[in-house]
């Protein structure tokens, strides 16, 4: 009689440190074998199993399509293929994204409860929003165990939250009590009961595996829900699930509720950058056009085309301080202000009616580029060696944000400037950023650079519990510099910069993470990574170089 050997896991943000104890604390001879989705780049390369192979003693590999099943065995998801289980064997595919990845956790768990039922252990771990729980739901139903991580502990508390409140979970434990419950489990006999999946399980699983006999049924499971599909603009179904709110499109893309709203605001937000981008454009042809006519002595038309620039710079200066006070903030989190975790929205309005009220600020090309460096924990160390190999004749300017105690004034620009050559201060309202020149955001004051190459501080609402936020920095350098824009993020626990990044790959600029070796905490870049924007991962002490070889591109000289 076999045991419960069949062990399903999921994770996402913070999941290679969960993964990575969790794994180191499994014995060789354990009598199951062991299935894992990672969130990682569709088009990126996973390290995950040289990772696990060098924390733990059991064989870590992705695995080829139809391979067998043995215990003793890591089988880990490869970039952009849903890995699932069948009777005896794994299969990839390539079939419809669910709530917005592949590989995503829903499909493992999922197949492995309609073909090994109560043998099955569901296993949610560190990671943002809810990827999971509806696969784990599926293990339940089919009698199989579920564990969540203790969300107090996990370096990202959105999965296992979501898993504990909306599945009727068995166990809710800490990272280091899984790997023991998980061997005594898997030498526990377990009788297997004869009894297929549900019709809708059964479905789900053929719309992922791209089955044409699904595919071409004119029903689908669930009812109309009214809402379109971010990623096909197809009909979304909702899907009856307990208390868990899902959708799937004809095609097959699946979303929790939650995950729906942060692609949905995703969506918006590519929408604003363009909006941005096009109004910029406008304001800039209408300028040529005002010189033009100016030079030829029309003034009427001079006048015409001067009132069209200052109309699309009072728009732009709208929609990007929308982008600035930001939509959402890393993977569908919200902006958190430090006392009950929730944000006024009426500060974004307000916010922007201030600024169109105001004279519109030219924004002609900057003459120069910025690099702009996020750090946290060990932050100290990693600028004190990157900024000392750069030369004092450094053509861009530097903008950083450290984070730091919020109440207690800070020596980080003295200690800096003493250490290297170029120039380091603490910003200041108004400063005119000037190349070969370093600038500090203060303790408690978020760092925005607007697009006449000065420095604005805001005591506006906390970005992931912080202030001064990465994320700002890049976002407002993004709008202001674009394709001049150069963002750099260095070791750190946490999001913050991982959704500013993005800002800055959308507006044409190059990304730069510090790679796992060197970083003293990889929350930061290992987020930033997932995001698929970063163009370079390189140690620490290969970024000074690759800065000024960037420096030599036309773009930025």
């Amino acid at each position: 009689m076999p045991g419960h050997d069949i062990i399903v896991i999921g994770a996402s943000a913070g999941g290679v440190e969960a993964l990575s104890k969790l794994v180191k604390a499994l014995p060789t001879d354990l009598p199951a074998a062991i299935f894992v989705v990672l969130h990682v780049p569709a088009h990126g390369t996973s390290l995950m199993p040289n990772i696990l192979n060098r924390y733990g003693t059991l064989r870590a590999a992705h695995p080829e399509d139809g391979a067998p099943i043995q215990h003793g065995h890591i089988y880990v998801a490869p970039p952009n293929y849903h890995l699932m289980i069948k009777r005896g064997y794994v299969h990839l595919a390539r079939g419809p994204k669910e709530n917005g990845h592949r590989p995503a956790v829903d499909p493992l768990f999922r197949t492995a409860a309609q073909h090994y039922g109560r043998r099955v252990i569901g296993v949610v771990l560190s990671g943002n929003l809810d990827d999971g729980t509806a696969g784990l739901a599926g293990v339940k139903s089919r009698g199989g165990i579920a564990i969540a991580q203790n969300p107090d502990e996990a370096l990202f508390s959105g999965m296992p939250r979501s898993a504990i409140e909306n599945v009727d979970v068995d166990h809710i434990l800490p990272l280091n009590a899984i790997a023991p419950f998980l061997v005594r489990l898997a030498q526990e006999q377990v009788e297997e009961k004869a009894g297929s999946a549900s019709a809708q399980m059964e479905t789900e699983t053929d719309l992922v595996e791209l089955d044409m006999a699904a595919h071409s049924k004119y029903e689908r499971p669930g009812t109309p829900s009214g809402f379109a599909c971010p990623d096909c603009g197809g009909a979304l179904w909702e899907l009856g699930d307990g208390k868990l709110l899902r959708f799937r499109c004809r095609t097959g893309h699946a979303f929790s509720g939650e995950t729906l709203l942060a692609e949905q605001s995703e969506a918006l937000e590519t929408a604003l950058w363009s909006g941005l981008r096009a109004l910029e454009e406008r304001a800039a042809l209408a300028n040529r056009m005002f010189k033009g006519a100016h030079e030829r002595n029309q003034a009427r038309s001079a006048q015409r085309f001067a009132q069209q620039e200052q109309e699309a710079q009072q728009n732009a200066a709208v929609i990007r301080q929308v982008l600035l006070k930001g939509l959402k903030h890393g993977d569908g989190e919200e902006v958190e202000n430090g006392q009950n975790g929730r944000v006024d929205n009426r500060n974004w309005r307000d916010g922007a009616e201030t600024l169109s009220s105001q004279p519109p600020v030219p924004s002609p090309e900057s003459p120069f580029p910025i690099v702009a460096i996020a750090s946290s924990a060990g932050g100290m160390k990693a600028l004190t060696e990157l900024l000392s190999a750069l030369p004092e004749n450094f053509p861009a300017a530097i903008a950083i944000v450290q984070h730091l105690e919020p109440h207690r004034a800070s020596q980080l620009a003295e200690i800096l400037n003493a250490r290297m050559a170029l120039p380091v201060k603490q910003a200041q309202q108004g400063d005119q950023l000037r190349p070969g020149k370093v600038y500090i955001a203060p303790p408690n004051h978020h760092l925005l650079v607007n697009p006449d190459a000065t420095i604005e501080l805001s005591k506006t609402e906390l970005v992931h519990f912080v202030r001064p936020s990465a994320d700002l920095l890049f976002e407002s350098v993004a709008a202001s510099f674009k394709e001049r824009a150069i963002a750099v993020i260095l070791t750190g626990k946490g999001s913050d910069g991982a959704s500013g990044i993005q800002a800055i790959k959308k507006m044409g600029g190059k990304a730069i993470a510090q790679d796992q070796t060197s970083s003293d905490s990889f929350g930061m870049p290992g987020n930033a990574i997932d995001t698929g924007c970063i163009d370079w991962i390189l140690p620490l002490d290969e970024i000074a170089t690759t800065l000024l070889n960037l420096m030599m591109d036309s773009r930025y000289s």
